[in-house]
């Protein structure tokens, strides 16, 4: 799921996407980034067992120096990944689903920096690999 995810957001945020944490070495300067983290997954069961298909939930945090910049990443990513259904990059993605979205000041709570952030979080209907 998270390969089908990084490859469905490849034109945004020129690319700057990542699992987990940026890397040290990417800096808003550049332009705004993306950090993806699955939060859950819930998997699906039926009376025979499981079923094989996962609905993950995925935070997605859009970093920028401007308001302006995170908005409209917010927009691509939204526009690449709302209600999105087939394969992706080997994956057999049934639908993604925006599940909300919200503003925040700084990274963690605490950290004061000049950054602009807004939190996405999707879930993720797939099959399990």
């Amino acid at each position: 799921m998270e390969a089908a995810i990084t490859a469905l957001l490849a034109s945004v945020a020129g690319g700057r996407r990542y699992w987990g944490r940026a890397p040290q070495s990417v800096t808003p300067d550049d332009g705004p980034y993306i950090v993806l983290t699955r939060v859950d997954g819930v998997r699906d069961y039926h009376m025979q067992g499981a079923s094989g298909y996962v609905a993950s939930r995925v935070q997605i945090d859009i970093y920028a120096l401007t308001y302006t910049a995170v908005r409209d990443t917010v927009i691509s990513v939204r526009n690449a990944l709302s209600g999105f259904s087939g394969e992706s990059a080997g994956t057999d993605i049934q639908g993604i689903f925006i599940d909300s979205q919200r503003d925040l000041s700084a990274p963690d709570a605490g950290e004061v920096n000049h950054l602009f952030r807004t939190s996405i979080d999707i879930i993720v209907h797939h099959k399990e690999t």
